[in-house]
């Protein structure tokens, strides 16, 4: 898909990739954010293209002039879900507004997992020093 901008100048047309690395980047910059997470394959369209490609994160809607984008990503534990989704929405929405033109009506945030730190070294339990 591409988003195609036209006026008496010329046209400049985005591509989806573009607005997917723009909603990566601004959401990698959101406190709270551990990584993302391959969105389910889309059954339909990987019929049509033929191909098993992993997905991206990030899936691309355009509805005339609007612009609808939803991201799969994985938590740091111990952060408010409902937190880090606004802090997403609202950077996400911003910064592909001001680096496009275009109007973004709606951003989807899909929390896929939390991502838990491996304790490294033996399975036996911490003590505590006296």
């Amino acid at each position: 898909m591409e988003i195609t901008s036209s006026n008496e100048k010329g046209s400049v047309i985005i591509s989806e990739e573009v607005l997917a690395s723009i909603a990566t980047n601004a959401a990698k910059d959101v406190d709270g954010v551990s990584s993302f997470s391959n969105r389910p394959v889309d059954v339909v369209s990987t019929i049509k293209s033929g191909s098993l490609k992993v997905m991206s994160p990030v899936r691309v809607h355009q509805n005339g002039d609007d612009i609808s984008i939803s991201i799969y990503l994985n938590l740091e534990p111990n952060k408010k879900i409902r937190n880090v989704a606004q802090s997403v929405q609202s950077n996400v929405k911003e910064a592909v507004q001001n680096m496009t033109g275009r109007l973004v009506s709606k951003v989807n945030v899909i929390v896929a997992g939390i991502d838990f730190e491996e304790s490294g070294g033996s399975n036996e339990p911490l003590q505590n020093e006296e």
